[in-house]
């Protein structure tokens, strides 16, 4: 795969990221779980598990996903994480959402089950201060995807985030992935994110760009990120190199010269 971020001619940009004052930050379907149809998602990998614990012993690490901070916890319960739910809402720990929100967020469910009220095979998630429609239940996905994206065509005052068989409806005023990362930048210390992401809700990351971003996509389609990984295999591989990289217990790195 081109601009392979485990090829050979990659290590010593690696190793300096390893020395440094890094954070990892992960996306989580696709990345460090299989994507599967189900909202409720699927728990890692048991090897992926070990080498992230492992992981998180020696860097700060953060887990930054669309799903609400109390889904996240549960499926990455392991000391040391960061959680960062909600698109970059939730940092950390659970977010109050602003009344004016959860208003404006149930006239949103109204209105998107009015649209779709004839459409089969579409699941609607709400996460408090987000709603995300998921269509791939059926074998006709396209169609249905047809009208789950006019549904959120049609409301006001939001920010849409196309998936995979996913539509992520969010307040235009509330932060992005991006905004989440750099804000863990600020109260970590910390100069640079390793950010692995599948999907384009992850492109608010990768845009940022270096030096405070080195951004690896995790399969194929366009992409601003300047690496790629073939899939998941590869970051269980690449977990493990950074494993080997650096001594358990020193979570800040050496400094750089």
């Amino acid at each position: 795969m081109r601009n392979d971020f485990l090829a050979q001619a990659r290590q010593p940009l690696l190793r300096e990221l390893a020395g440094g004052r890094l954070l990892l930050a992960f996306d989580y379907d696709g990345v460090l779980a299989p994507l599967v149809t189900a909202p409720d998602g699927r728990a890692m990998r048991s090897r992926t598990e070990k080498l992230l614990g492992e992981v998180a012993r020696r860097y700060p690490v953060a887990v930054v996903s669309g799903r609400a901070f109390r889904d996240l916890a549960r499926l990455v319960p392991l000391p040391g994480v960061v959680h960062v739910g909600n698109h970059g809402f939730e940092v950390g720990s659970p977010a109050a959402v602003p009344r004016r929100v959860l208003g404006q967020v149930a006239e949103w469910e109204t209105e998107i089950r009015r649209c779709l009220a004839e459409v089969p095979g579409w699941h609607l998630e709400h996460k408090g201060a987000t709603l995300s429609i998921h269509y791939g239940l059926r074998r006709d996905w396209r169609r249905v995807e047809t009208a789950v994206r006019a549904a959120g065509a049609s409301l006001r005052g939001v920010r849409l985030l196309p998936g995979k068989k996913v539509l992520n409806v969010l307040p235009s005023s509330f932060p992005n992935k991006g905004d989440a990362v750099r804000q863990l930048l600020r109260r970590l210390r910390l100069d640079t994110a390793l950010f692995l992401g599948d999907d384009l809700t992850d492109e608010d990351v990768f845009l940022i760009g270096s030096p405070e971003v080195a951004g690896v996509r995790v399969g194929t389609g366009r992409s601003a990120a300047r690496w790629r990984l073939a899939g998941q295999r590869d970051v269980d591989e690449l977990l493990a190199r950074l494993v080997g990289l650096r001594e358990p217990g020193n979570p800040r790195g050496r400094k750089r010269p």
